[in-house]
């Protein structure tokens, strides 16, 4: 048996505990050493895709994942038989890209809220794309747009049909690690597609008995892009959990609001009935849009269970 060889590499799939590596050499189909799966911490995911791996390897194109290195960031989600584990849907990533669909499903602030907020919390960029204007009405992608790019986010209307935003965003994925992710059925897949014809990842129609999107992805993969960088598409999500946020963090993963935290009468205002609330009267002012405060009241009492 020739000597094994140790290689430098990055988890670019997962399926069960088989892992897709990418090296200078090619990529590895990878198992995980003993002391990886026996982790004493409550996470499922060990290795993630995105992680910076060292691969031992016997005999090609097969390989054992000896370490995994440090984590710049990770998106995770509670895991969907153990609610208190982690589950980490991919590592050292550059930036989550908000899909939502103008129409077909309709678009909803709170989905694209909750994965802002893991964006910000993972200390990512956060992007919003508002796709499928073939579809919608003239000016209706204007209100979602103007909410969002008045606290700071860059926003890309598109279609993957006529072509729409796909230059835009195709430079703002270009040399860059990009997460897709959204409700099912937003376009993800067909977006992709767009930006990267030869990829072919399948898609699916909106179920017309209830207008929402059927699961199309079912793992999380990095795809090259020709152009350069890579991007990974996320499962389409029925619940987007978010994993290990209290709710006292909330506020401070609202760009708009950080500017007046430590403005209101109580210390331990949570910015909801209290008098003389910076935040309230920041949205009475139109400072900070009211679709995002009421989508904050909704987030929170999603954490506390209470009103």
């Amino acid at each position: 048996m020739a000597e094994s060889r140790s290689l430098e590499g990055r988890v670019i799939r997962s399926f069960g505990n088989r892992f897709i590596v990418q090296t200078s050499a090619g990529t590895f189909d990878c198992g995980l050493r003993g002391r990886l799966r026996l982790s004493e911490e409550k996470t499922h995911t060990p290795v993630a895709v995105g992680d910076r791996v060292v691969i031992e390897v016997d005999e090609v194109p097969y390989g054992v994942i000896a370490s995994v290195g440090p984590r710049r960031n990770k998106i995770s989600r509670p895991h969907v038989e153990k609610p208190d584990w982690e589950q980490v849907l991919i590592a050292n990533c550059d930036q989550l890209i908000v899909i939502a669909s103008l129409v077909k499903p309709r678009l909803k602030y709170g989905a694209i809220d909750r994965l802002l907020i893991a964006a910000e919390k993972a200390g990512m960029k956060g992007v919003v794309v508002l796709n499928k204007t073939d579809l919608a009405e003239s000016g209706g992608c204007d209100a979602p747009a103007s909410v969002y790019r008045s606290v700071g986010y860059t926003v890309i209307p598109t279609s993957a049909k006529n072509g729409d935003g796909l230059d835009t965003l195709r430079e703002c994925v270009r040399l860059k690690t990009s997460l897709f992710a959204g409700h099912s059925g937003v376009g993800k897949s067909s977006l992709l597609n767009a930006l990267e014809p030869g990829l072919d990842l399948r898609t699916r129609q909106i179920s017309v008995a209830t207008g929402k999107g059927t699961h199309t992805t079912t793992s999380i993969q990095l795809y090259h892009l020709s152009f350069g960088g890579y991007l990974a598409d996320m499962p389409g999500l029925k619940v987007i959990g978010l994993w290990d946020l209290v709710p006292d963090e909330l506020p401070a993963l609202y760009p708009e609001f950080v500017p007046h935290l430590g403005q209101c009468r109580f210390a331990n205002c949570v910015h909801i009935g209290e008098p003389d609330c910076a935040i309230k009267n920041a949205v009475d002012a139109g400072s900070i849009p009211k679709p995002r405060y009421e989508g904050y009241l909704r987030i929170r009492q999603s954490l506390t269970g209470k009103g």
